[in-house]
């Protein structure tokens, strides 16, 4: 009886974990060590051995020990950094030492959870804005930012960079296409296209947004190549509806983003004139200095120390006082940190991921996805990425059903 309550609340919170979307990150943090436990418990009654190799636990729990190492012979010892990178060790541990009746099955059963939460998420966010708002405000602009973008991130239960959500949308519009092109559930599918997509857009982070239109370019590609004429052209149709359907009533956000970017990318941040296509480039012009400039082990904790002085030199603007700018690029944030050496471990890390999980289609879409949205972010600087990121790649390694390439 014991062993029959542990292995369905086992079960239940290795589901569980797909619900992050819906989470506030202290409470997603309890669930991981709710699995992490019942997880240990298991092992501990069972006495299995696991057959999982060595060298690929160590390895899909790198950066955890890279930023440990750092820590230590920097002597920074910052706690806080820690428990922030702590899930890329977690995660992949839960899955490494995951039960027996933990199968590929859960592969599908979680990501669909995970579907059903943004979902569920975005609606919420939409009544939100409808209970404040009139309807005709859901497309309007205000100083270059989507009005809605803003009143998410200002009105909610919790704070959530809208980047991370849109990241949550982008992943659950790309596993809705290739479950479409498997012939899987057509019209629930179509319908999430139609959702991920109007609410990226209304969203509208930058990166996202082009991250999608790649993922559309690439998905066409493979579509032309391996399924049939009459399923293109279906394909092709559904794609046409759920872009004109959504881009039209949604230009005025694509557009203000678009010229934004424009108008501003050459002028100077001056007094309280700044915004986020002029900060970017003041951003990224500071961490080129630093870059170049950059000790062996990098700045560690004074890397925002350093980037607030050099934002203060090269600008007449306090902007840098009022929120925390950092380098908004990971790779770059990765040397400025840590130096050179912690760039290329981190590099043979994605490269070792890719090679897990070349498998499957969807799962090195969805790798490559992140990379892109790294290059203007710092993706993996919260928790929300991080969790996210190691979630889904544990699942492609980990509860892996190795088949063709589809």
């Amino acid at each position: 009886m014991k062993n029959n309550r542990l292995e369905k609340a086992t079960k239940l919170s290795f589901l569980g974990l797909a619900i992050l979307p819906l989470l506030r990150e202290n409470i997603n943090s309890i669930l991981i060590i709710i699995c992490a436990l019942l997880t240990l418990i298991y092992n501990i009654q069972s006495k299995e051995k696991n057959k999982v190799k060595k060298e690929i636990i160590l390895i899909t729990t790198l950066p955890f020990w890279m930023f440990l190492l750092h820590e230590l012979l920097s002597f920074d010892l910052n706690l806080e950094r820690m428990l922030l990178h702590l899930p890329f060790l977690i995660l992949p541990l839960i899955f490494a030492y995951k039960p027996k009746y933990i199968t590929s099955e859960f592969k599908k059963k979680s990501l669909n959870i995970f579907q059903i939460s943004v979902v569920l998420q975005s609606v919420v966010y939409m009544v939100l804005f409808l209970k404040n708002n009139s309807l005709n405000k859901l497309f309007y602009v205000r100083n270059n930012i989507p009005f809605f973008r803003e009143f998410v991130s200002e009105n909610y239960l919790f704070e959530i960079h809208p980047t991370y959500f849109s990241s949550y949308l982008l992943i659950s519009f790309t596993v809705s296409a290739f479950l479409l092109i498997k012939n899987r559930k057509r019209v629930v599918h179509f319908i999430n296209l139609f959702i991920s997509t109007f609410f990226i857009f209304l969203l509208s982070s930058k990166m996202v947004v082009l991250t999608l239109a790649l993922t559309i370019v690439f998905i066409a590609i493979y579509l032309m190549v391996h399924i049939k004429i009459k399923h293109k052209l279906l394909f092709l149709l559904a794609g046409l509806i759920v872009l004109s359907v959504i881009i039209y009533p949604a230009k005025n956000v694509i557009g203000s983003r678009i010229q934004e970017v424009k108008t501003e990318f050459n002028k100077p941040i001056v007094g309280d004139y700044y915004n986020s296509t002029n900060t970017r480039i003041a951003i990224l012009k500071c961490s080129m200095i630093l870059l170049k400039e950059v000790p062996f082990f990098g700045y560690g904790d004074q890397l925002q120390s350093q980037l607030n002085n050099c934002y203060k030199k090269n600008n007449e603007s306090d902007f840098y006082l009022k929120h925390t700018f950092n380098t908004h690029n990971y790779y770059i944030n990765l040397v400025t940190y840590g130096g050179w050496v912690f760039l290329l471990l981190f590099l043979g890390y994605l490269f070792y991921l890719y090679k897990q999980i070349n498998y499957s289609v969807l799962g090195l879409f969805l790798f490559f996805q992140f990379l892109t949205i790294n290059l203007t972010e710092n993706y993996f600087s919260r928790h929300f990425g991080i969790v996210l990121f190691t979630y889904l790649i544990s699942i492609f390694i980990f509860l892996e059903k190795r088949e063709p390439a589809q």
